[in-house]
């Protein structure tokens, strides 16, 4: 029997302290009497601590290959055009496809913090994009900027999507990237802040 932490009380202590889990109680009446004096060392019971933020590696995460099962924390690189999803240097045109989207959705004003982004920052050029693009390093490990940097100013000169020239809407940009939206407006607001 473990008997009630309440110090006048002699019944069996049958609940336990919902924070640390150390301390026994009979009832919810013996457990406010007795916490002017428990409060001090009750902390709260964590049976696994998540490591601090330094320890981390990654504040994207890990990535684990289940072929292999190895796992390594995650770069913006890896969070934006992972392999896994068919971003390869064989085909480079969906990451062309993604910053041509990114960047119209922050020329749209149409991202989540899309009221944090200064007008004149909404109006840069597509040149412009690209360069605060590579100082955020979100490209692909693979990405050469004079072979890829080419490609994508075709891309964005003569695809039927991809031209610049074209007029759109948030919804085409929506339906054009399907399950991507939400890491595109993730992409601008990297590419926004850390470029």
């Amino acid at each position: 029997m473990v008997q009630c932490n309440e110090a006048q009380c002699v019944e069996e202590g049958k609940s336990q302290c919902g924070r640390c889990k150390q301390r026994f109680y009979c009832s919810a009446e013996c457990q406010q009497k007795d916490w002017a004096t428990h409060k001090t060392e009750c902390k709260r019971s964590n049976t696994n601590p998540r490591p601090p933020p330094s320890q981390l590696g990654s504040p994207y995460g890990q990535t684990f290959n289940i072929f292999s099962g190895a796992s390594e924390p995650m770069s913006a690189k890896m969070f934006f055009f992972n392999p896994m999803f068919g971003y390869s240097a064989a085909n480079p045109e969906p990451v062309y496809k993604d910053l041509v989207n990114a960047y119209r959705l922050l020329r749209l004003g149409a991202h989540g913090n899309a009221h944090r982004v200064a007008p004149a920052l909404q109006g840069i050029d597509f040149k412009d994009w690209m360069d605060r693009v590579e100082r955020a390093k979100v490209l692909p490990d693979w990405w050469d900027a004079a072979v890829n940097g080419a490609g994508i100013e075709a891309y964005a000169s003569e695809d039927a999507w991809g031209r610049l020239d074209r007029v759109v809407t948030r919804q085409e940009v929506a339906a054009n990237a399907q399950k991507r939206l939400m890491s595109l407006e993730m992409m601008v607001e990297r590419i926004v802040n850390n470029s």
